[in-house]
Protein backbone atom coordinates (compact mmCIF):
# COMPACT_ATOMS: atom_id res chain seq x y z
CA UNK A 1 0.00 0.00 0.00
CA UNK A 2 1.36 3.38 -0.84
CA UNK A 3 2.29 5.70 1.42
CA UNK A 4 0.00 9.09 2.02
CA UNK A 5 1.12 12.42 1.76
CA UNK A 6 -0.53 16.26 2.29
CA UNK A 7 0.49 18.56 0.15
CA UNK A 8 -0.37 22.30 1.22
CA UNK A 9 0.27 25.11 -0.78
CA UNK A 10 0.02 29.07 0.59
CA UNK A 11 -1.03 30.41 -2.62
CA UNK A 12 -0.10 33.99 -1.11
CA UNK A 13 3.05 33.59 0.38
CA UNK A 14 6.96 34.58 -1.33
CA UNK A 15 7.77 35.60 -4.40
CA UNK A 16 6.29 35.79 -7.75
CA UNK A 17 9.09 34.08 -8.81
CA UNK A 18 8.43 31.03 -6.28
CA UNK A 19 4.41 31.11 -7.27
CA UNK A 20 5.38 30.78 -11.00
CA UNK A 21 7.31 27.57 -10.19
CA UNK A 22 4.32 25.84 -8.49
CA UNK A 23 3.32 23.83 -11.24
CA UNK A 24 6.69 22.33 -12.10
CA UNK A 25 7.33 21.55 -7.98
CA UNK A 26 4.26 20.17 -7.89
CA UNK A 27 4.92 17.76 -11.19
CA UNK A 28 7.82 16.34 -8.74
CA UNK A 29 5.27 15.81 -5.79
CA UNK A 30 2.00 13.78 -7.49
CA UNK A 31 5.31 12.07 -9.57
CA UNK A 32 6.21 10.51 -6.42
CA UNK A 33 5.46 7.27 -4.90
CA UNK A 34 3.07 8.56 -2.47
CA UNK A 35 -0.85 9.18 -2.63
CA UNK A 36 -0.72 12.78 -3.02
CA UNK A 37 -3.47 14.88 -1.49
CA UNK A 38 -3.22 18.82 -2.25
CA UNK A 39 -4.79 21.31 0.14
CA UNK A 40 -4.38 25.16 -0.46
CA UNK A 41 -4.55 27.46 1.98
CA UNK A 42 -7.29 30.09 2.27
CA UNK A 43 -6.99 32.16 5.20
CA UNK A 44 -4.43 32.82 8.19
CA UNK A 45 -3.98 29.97 10.56
CA UNK A 46 -5.49 27.60 7.89
CA UNK A 47 -2.44 25.25 7.66
CA UNK A 48 -2.40 25.03 11.57
CA UNK A 49 -6.06 23.86 11.10
CA UNK A 50 -6.00 21.29 8.29
CA UNK A 51 -2.84 20.00 9.88
CA UNK A 52 -4.39 19.49 13.35
CA UNK A 53 -7.49 17.96 11.96
CA UNK A 54 -6.40 15.39 9.49
CA UNK A 55 -2.36 14.97 9.67
CA UNK A 56 -2.68 11.92 11.26
CA UNK A 57 -3.94 10.26 8.26
CA UNK A 58 -0.71 10.66 6.69
CA UNK A 59 2.68 9.58 6.44
CA UNK A 60 4.10 12.89 5.07
CA UNK A 61 3.57 16.46 4.64
CA UNK A 62 5.09 18.54 2.69
CA UNK A 63 4.28 23.05 2.68
CA UNK A 64 4.82 25.18 -0.31
CA UNK A 65 5.42 28.60 0.94
CA UNK A 66 7.55 30.76 3.84
CA UNK A 67 9.01 30.21 7.04
CA UNK A 68 5.34 31.61 8.51
CA UNK A 69 3.42 28.65 6.80
CA UNK A 70 5.91 26.35 7.89
CA UNK A 71 5.13 27.80 11.42
CA UNK A 72 1.59 26.90 10.87
CA UNK A 73 2.05 23.94 9.99
CA UNK A 74 4.27 22.98 12.53
CA UNK A 75 1.84 24.54 15.17
CA UNK A 76 -1.19 22.15 13.62
CA UNK A 77 1.96 18.79 13.80
CA UNK A 78 2.41 19.83 17.67
CA UNK A 79 -1.06 19.00 18.44
CA UNK A 80 -1.07 15.70 17.04
CA UNK A 81 -0.16 12.22 18.96
CA UNK A 82 1.10 10.46 15.79
CA UNK A 83 3.26 13.28 13.95
CA UNK A 84 3.67 12.40 9.80
CA UNK A 85 7.39 13.51 8.80
CA UNK A 86 7.25 17.17 7.80
CA UNK A 87 9.22 18.08 3.93
CA UNK A 88 9.67 22.12 3.21
CA UNK A 89 9.40 23.58 -0.63
CA UNK A 90 10.95 26.98 0.82
CA UNK A 91 8.73 29.79 -1.48
CA UNK A 92 8.83 32.56 0.84
CA UNK A 93 10.94 35.92 0.84
CA UNK A 94 13.70 34.90 2.55
CA UNK A 95 13.52 31.50 3.88
CA UNK A 96 15.99 31.66 6.70
CA UNK A 97 15.55 28.57 8.30
CA UNK A 98 15.23 26.06 5.13
CA UNK A 99 18.67 28.18 4.58
CA UNK A 100 19.82 26.54 7.83
CA UNK A 101 18.44 23.28 7.17
CA UNK A 102 20.31 23.17 3.84
CA UNK A 103 17.36 22.97 1.86
CA UNK A 104 18.03 24.31 -1.87
CA UNK A 105 16.49 27.33 -3.11
CA UNK A 106 14.90 26.04 -6.39
CA UNK A 107 11.84 24.71 -5.61
CA UNK A 108 11.39 22.40 -7.94
CA UNK A 109 14.89 20.78 -6.12
CA UNK A 110 13.69 21.34 -3.10
CA UNK A 111 9.98 19.57 -4.25
CA UNK A 112 12.31 16.46 -5.12
CA UNK A 113 14.07 16.64 -1.59
CA UNK A 114 10.89 17.03 0.11
CA UNK A 115 9.55 13.58 -1.22
CA UNK A 116 12.50 11.44 -2.06
CA UNK A 117 14.77 13.11 1.44
CA UNK A 118 15.39 11.62 4.74
CA UNK A 119 13.52 12.84 7.96
CA UNK A 120 15.52 13.18 11.22
CA UNK A 121 14.22 14.59 14.38
CA UNK A 122 14.29 18.40 15.09
CA UNK A 123 14.05 21.03 17.75
CA UNK A 124 10.54 22.87 18.29
CA UNK A 125 10.34 26.07 20.14
CA UNK A 126 7.08 26.83 22.46
CA UNK A 127 6.12 29.75 23.94
CA UNK A 128 4.88 29.51 27.82
CA UNK A 129 1.16 30.80 25.98
CA UNK A 130 1.67 27.09 24.14
CA UNK A 131 2.64 28.29 20.49
CA UNK A 132 5.15 26.68 18.70
CA UNK A 133 8.02 27.91 16.41
CA UNK A 134 10.31 26.68 14.19
CA UNK A 135 13.45 28.71 14.06
CA UNK A 136 13.87 32.50 16.20
CA UNK A 137 11.47 34.43 18.84
CA UNK A 138 12.96 37.78 19.21
CA UNK A 139 12.65 41.83 20.27
CA UNK A 140 13.77 44.77 19.93
CA UNK A 141 15.98 46.28 16.76
CA UNK A 142 15.94 44.65 13.77
CA UNK A 143 13.03 42.46 14.50
CA UNK A 144 10.23 44.37 13.23
CA UNK A 145 11.88 44.63 9.70
CA UNK A 146 10.23 41.07 9.22
CA UNK A 147 6.57 41.95 9.39
CA UNK A 148 6.65 45.96 8.59
CA UNK A 149 7.70 45.45 5.38
CA UNK A 150 5.14 45.91 2.73
CA UNK A 151 4.25 42.23 1.75
CA UNK A 152 4.07 43.63 -1.71
CA UNK A 153 7.66 44.99 -1.38
CA UNK A 154 9.15 41.55 -0.41
CA UNK A 155 7.51 39.91 -2.55
CA UNK A 156 8.98 42.06 -5.50
CA UNK A 157 12.33 42.57 -4.28
CA UNK A 158 13.00 40.17 -1.75
CA UNK A 159 15.72 40.65 1.58
CA UNK A 160 16.41 43.79 0.13
CA UNK A 161 13.31 45.04 1.80
CA UNK A 162 14.11 43.26 5.03
CA UNK A 163 17.57 45.04 5.02
CA UNK A 164 15.23 48.45 3.79
CA UNK A 165 13.69 47.95 7.24
CA UNK A 166 16.49 47.14 9.83
CA UNK A 167 18.83 50.12 8.31
CA UNK A 168 15.44 51.90 9.37
CA UNK A 169 15.41 50.93 12.75
CA UNK A 170 19.42 51.95 13.78
CA UNK A 171 17.80 54.90 13.70
CA UNK A 172 15.69 54.28 16.52
CA UNK A 173 17.53 52.14 19.13
CA UNK A 174 14.42 51.73 21.53
CA UNK A 175 16.04 50.10 25.06
CA UNK A 176 14.35 47.67 26.99
CA UNK A 177 14.90 47.20 31.13
CA UNK A 178 14.69 43.41 30.72
CA UNK A 179 15.38 40.44 33.18
CA UNK A 180 16.72 37.48 32.03
CA UNK A 181 16.64 34.49 33.35
CA UNK A 182 17.48 30.64 32.16
CA UNK A 183 20.06 28.00 33.56
CA UNK A 184 23.03 29.68 32.13
CA UNK A 185 22.23 33.46 32.96
CA UNK A 186 20.57 35.92 35.36
CA UNK A 187 20.56 39.37 34.58
CA UNK A 188 19.02 42.28 34.14
CA UNK A 189 19.74 44.86 32.01
CA UNK A 190 18.61 47.65 29.30
CA UNK A 191 18.63 45.77 25.92
CA UNK A 192 18.03 47.05 22.13
CA UNK A 193 17.83 43.03 20.51
CA UNK A 194 17.10 40.00 21.86
CA UNK A 195 16.62 36.79 20.13
CA UNK A 196 16.57 33.05 21.06
CA UNK A 197 16.77 30.87 17.42
CA UNK A 198 17.17 27.37 16.69
CA UNK A 199 18.18 28.70 13.41
CA UNK A 200 21.40 30.13 11.67
CA UNK A 201 19.92 33.97 10.86
CA UNK A 202 17.83 35.62 13.70
CA UNK A 203 15.78 38.33 12.62
CA UNK A 204 16.84 37.94 8.80
CA UNK A 205 19.59 40.24 9.69
CA UNK A 206 21.68 38.85 12.12
CA UNK A 207 23.66 35.46 11.32
CA UNK A 208 25.10 32.41 12.91
CA UNK A 209 27.88 30.23 11.31
CA UNK A 210 26.90 26.17 10.74
CA UNK A 211 29.23 25.48 13.58
CA UNK A 212 27.46 27.16 16.18
CA UNK A 213 24.09 25.48 15.43
CA UNK A 214 23.03 22.45 15.72
CA UNK A 215 19.15 22.31 15.27
CA UNK A 216 18.61 18.85 16.99
CA UNK A 217 21.19 19.38 20.48
CA UNK A 218 18.00 20.39 22.89
CA UNK A 219 18.97 24.02 23.20
CA UNK A 220 18.34 27.04 22.17
CA UNK A 221 21.11 29.63 20.49
CA UNK A 222 20.42 33.01 22.44
CA UNK A 223 22.11 36.35 21.56
CA UNK A 224 21.40 39.55 23.73
CA UNK A 225 22.70 42.71 22.41
CA UNK A 226 23.10 45.61 25.77
CA UNK A 227 22.31 49.24 25.07
CA UNK A 228 25.39 50.69 23.80
CA UNK A 229 26.68 53.84 25.97
CA UNK A 230 28.67 55.41 22.92
CA UNK A 231 29.58 54.65 19.14
CA UNK A 232 32.21 53.00 20.30
CA UNK A 233 30.79 50.27 22.18
CA UNK A 234 28.10 49.82 19.25
CA UNK A 235 31.20 49.52 16.75
CA UNK A 236 32.52 47.23 18.60
CA UNK A 237 28.65 45.16 19.07
CA UNK A 238 28.52 45.64 15.04
CA UNK A 239 31.69 44.17 14.40
CA UNK A 240 30.95 41.11 16.85
CA UNK A 241 28.38 40.56 15.25
CA UNK A 242 29.54 40.58 11.86
CA UNK A 243 32.50 38.82 13.00
CA UNK A 244 30.91 35.78 14.35
CA UNK A 245 33.04 36.07 17.35
CA UNK A 246 30.78 38.34 19.44
CA UNK A 247 33.12 39.78 21.18
CA UNK A 248 32.07 43.22 23.30
CA UNK A 249 30.97 43.65 26.90
CA UNK A 250 27.60 44.47 25.42
CA UNK A 251 26.92 41.25 23.52
CA UNK A 252 25.80 37.81 25.53
CA UNK A 253 25.83 34.79 23.34
CA UNK A 254 24.89 31.50 25.09
CA UNK A 255 22.87 28.31 24.94
CA UNK A 256 19.99 27.32 27.34
CA UNK A 257 16.56 24.74 26.79
CA UNK A 258 14.15 27.32 28.73
CA UNK A 259 14.69 30.98 29.08
CA UNK A 260 12.07 33.82 30.64
CA UNK A 261 12.12 37.50 29.87
CA UNK A 262 10.34 39.88 32.66
CA UNK A 263 10.41 43.76 31.10
CA UNK A 264 9.46 46.49 32.95
CA UNK A 265 6.51 47.80 30.14
CA UNK A 266 5.04 46.06 27.31
CA UNK A 267 7.63 45.04 24.26
CA UNK A 268 6.58 43.30 21.13
CA UNK A 269 7.37 39.73 19.96
CA UNK A 270 7.98 38.10 16.43
CA UNK A 271 7.91 34.55 16.30
CA UNK A 272 9.05 32.80 13.05
CA UNK A 273 9.35 36.72 11.42
CA UNK A 274 6.03 37.35 12.28
CA UNK A 275 4.76 39.72 14.93
CA UNK A 276 3.50 37.63 18.28
CA UNK A 277 1.72 40.20 20.39
CA UNK A 278 3.12 42.85 22.95
CA UNK A 279 3.73 41.42 26.55
CA UNK A 280 5.66 41.88 30.18
CA UNK A 281 6.63 38.41 30.41
CA UNK A 282 7.64 35.80 27.62
CA UNK A 283 9.29 32.10 28.39
CA UNK A 284 10.71 29.42 25.96
CA UNK A 285 10.99 26.07 26.03
CA UNK A 286 13.03 23.94 23.45
CA UNK A 287 11.07 20.81 22.90
CA UNK A 288 14.08 18.17 22.06
CA UNK A 289 13.53 16.11 18.64
CA UNK A 290 9.70 16.84 18.43
CA UNK A 291 9.14 16.80 14.90
CA UNK A 292 10.89 14.43 11.76
CA UNK A 293 11.85 16.86 9.36
CA UNK A 294 12.99 15.86 5.93
CA UNK A 295 16.75 16.66 4.71
CA UNK A 296 18.03 15.79 1.00
CA UNK A 297 19.94 12.29 0.90
CA UNK A 298 22.91 12.29 1.55
CA UNK A 299 24.82 11.93 -2.37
Amino acid sequence: MNRQLLFIRNPTAGSFRAQNTFLDAADEVFRSSYNTYLYSTRYGGDAARIVAETGSRYDRIVCFGGDGTLNEVINGLMHLEKKPELGYIPAGTTNDFAAGLGLSKDPVRAARDAVTGVASPLDVGETGSGKFFSYVASFGSFTSASYSAPQDVKNAIGYPAYLLEGIKSLADLHKYRVHVVSDEVDVEDDFIFGGVSNSTSLAGLIKLTRDQVDMNDGVFEVLLIKSPASLTQFSEIVNGIFSHTFKSDNILFFKTSHIKFECDVPFAWTIDGEFAGVVREMELFNRFGAINMVRPSAK
